[in-house]
């Protein structure tokens, strides 16, 4: 097997002009479920060699969204720099949000069009497809796959081997589809303040999340993915946003080995770790104090390659983040990038600076500014990493659409689902002893729509399912459904309810993503104020959603999933009694 691997690349490397070298070392971004010419002309004419997919939205770009500025926030004239309106083949949509609502098997025989596209190049290496699937509104693909808890959750299951059962369910599902990498968080979330990282992290202290990460990534391993890890060297003690801004990790260097860099070094150990995510963040103690890890070459080469040993594949985080945009020219930071020893670049921007992104790239080597021994180097690490995918094989490339389904339906995958559920939701606290409701009392449910509730929209995941799971214990809940941050009009109809009529108890979601940048923290307070037994559902234990006079407050990593609203609504009445124990300090 290492003899045919070893002929397959070089037979591709002796038959590589330079942009296709440059096509492999790049992933660009594919929203939405329509397959469009622009990725059919990045795959056949750039050779583009990876595609992150997500069936969330129908397009991603700086050019007519602020994809990755705070909501009010403006472009400077740096960020600007990189934004490129659309044109030529490039999507230029008016409605970038709700693409169609695909099974998975619709969604698999999608991204098969895609891989058959690729198959037919001069070269026939097939497209890799990554995805983010961390649970809790990070979920990438959904069309009835059944979702799971972010990793703070898992980890508060308390159950190692529910976390490697997980992982197989979770990795089944992606397979089944096609897709080939998932990207999955083993920060240390040290900071409870941290907006980033927060429930994406299995929790605070270094042992427990190499035990729950190495048991899940096991898993996922085993269902046939390969998994990469981020955000080295570790995201977890910073206090901002790298979507929004250029965090610093003040941490000396044996706290940040100690602390932080002790997942991957694990996860190394374990042959767990094929390929790493490097964040959008500096690192004084690792070398440099001027530029992110994405770009520095102390960091990647000589401690990550050099000091660690790492041979695996480096990917770069979103280029389009705020990390790198507000204080490099996109197209020039990836080339700093490629010098500073990334050898995948990860764009998700759908904009013609594609195109000016694989023009530079392939302008660096032709100066001599990126060598092309370096590249060679590079693109031998991806195609080592494509052959352990499978894809050196034509044959298995393309998925089953029924197959797909089936595995999104296997029992195995719905019971652990439900037990993962069952387990996962953590009562944080029950200061009044408000719990459990009687089904006889009148309540009055206020519920957020989620992320992923409105992106999959079919009959396992939509918006409403707590009120839905409510109604199925209690005939006496009424319900004001709102956005996940309401304005004026939705809070003058939870008023109008509340004056108009009277309750018994208030039940309220407080969900927070960090990509929307807030909770409803203020209407609870006023909720509060009513003087009435007030019951707050959360998918967030730090400060974001939860505030010290909120006295009885339930955790659900995962709003998404029926499942886990179905547990949640038990828990409201006391039907259930939770188990999970959080596994961070407050």
């Amino acid at each position: 097997m290492a003899n045919g691997k070893s002929e397959w690349i070089d037979s591709l490397m002796g038959r590589m002009s330079l942009e296709h070298k440059v096509g492999q070392m790049v992933v660009f971004g594919m929203n939405g479920t329509v397959v469009t010419p622009d990725m059919i002309e990045l795959i056949t004419k750039y050779h583009v060699g990876g595609v992150r997919v997500s069936q969330k939205a129908r397009l991603t770009t700086l050019a007519t969204l602020h994809s990755y500025a705070r909501p009010g926030d403006e472009h400077t004239d740096m960020t600007m720099k990189s934004v490129f309106p659309p044109a030529g083949l490039s999507k230029d949509y008016s409605f970038s949000n709700h693409p169609p609502v695909l099974t998975i098997g619709e969604y698999t025989e999608f991204l098969n069009t895609l891989r058959r596209a690729s198959m037919e190049r001069e070269l026939g290496i097939p497209v890799h497809f990554a995805i983010d699937q961390e649970g809790n509104g990070t979920d990438d693909l959904l069309g009835g796959a059944r979702l799971f808890p972010h990793p703070m959750g898992i980890a508060g299951t308390g159950d190692p081997d529910l976390a490697h059962r997980i992982g197989q369910c979770v990795g089944k599902q992606i397979h089944a589809a096609g897709i080939n990498i998932v990207q999955m968080v083993i920060d240390v979330n040290t900071n409870p303040g941290n907006p980033e990282v927060g429930p994406r992290s299995f929790g605070d202290k270094v042992e427990n999340v190499c035990t729950y990460a190495e048991r899940f990534f096991r898993g996922l391993k085993e269902a046939g993915m390969t998994v990469t890890g981020k955000h080295f060297a570790g995201r977890g003690e910073s206090t901002s946003d790298a979507h929004w801004s250029l965090p610093t990790v003040e941490l000396d260097k044996q706290t940040l080995l100690d602390n932080h860099v002790a997942p991957f070094v694990r996860m190394m150990e374990q042959d767990l770790l094929p390929a790493i995510m490097v964040s959008h963040s500096i690192y004084p103690a690792l070398g440099d104090s001027e530029k992110p890890a994405s770009l520095s070459r102390a960091v990647l080469t000589d401690f990550l390659r050099g000091e660690l040993g790492y041979d695996g594949v480096v990917i770069t985080d979103n280029m389009m983040m705020g990390g790198i945009i507000l204080k490099y020219e996109m197209v020039d930071a990836i080339v700093m990038a490629l010098q500073a020893g990334c050898d995948l670049i990860l764009c998700r921007d759908e904009s013609p600076i594609r195109q000016h992104i694989l023009k530079r790239i392939t302008e660096a080597v032709t100066t001599g500014d990126l060598p092309e021994k370096e590249v060679d180097e590079k693109v031998r690490r991806i195609l080592d990493m494509r052959w352990d995918m499978g894809l050196a094989e034509a044959e298995g490339c393309i998925r089953d659409p029924q197959a797909a389904d089936a595995a999104v339906a296997d029992p195995v995958v719905l019971d652990t689902a439900r037990e993962a559920a069952e387990k996962s939701v953590l009562l944080l606290r029950d200061r009044d002893g408000l719990l459990p409701l009687s089904p006889d009392k009148k309540i009055l449910l206020v519920e957020q729509t989620f992320v992923t509730q409105v992106a999959g929209n079919n009959a396992y995941s939509r918006p409403g399912l707590l009120w839905e799971e409510m109604c199925r214990i209690s005939p006496n809940t009424g319900t004001v459904e709102v956005s996940d941050l309401p304005g004026d009009d939705e809070t003058a109809r939870i008023r109008r309810r509340l004056s108009e009529e009277e309750f018994d108890a208030i039940v309220t979601t407080n969900y927070f993503h960090y990509k929307v940048g807030g909770s409803i923290s203020t209407l609870v307070k006023e909720f509060i104020a009513t003087g009435k037994p007030v019951i707050v559902l959360a998918n967030n234990p730090f400060k974001f959603c939860i505030e010290d006079d909120f006295g009885t407050v339930i955790i659900c990593y995962q709003p998404a999933g029926r499942e886990h609203m179905k547990v949640v609504a038990e828990t409201i009445f006391g039907r259930h009694k939770p188990t999970a124990v959080l596994p961070v300090t407050l």
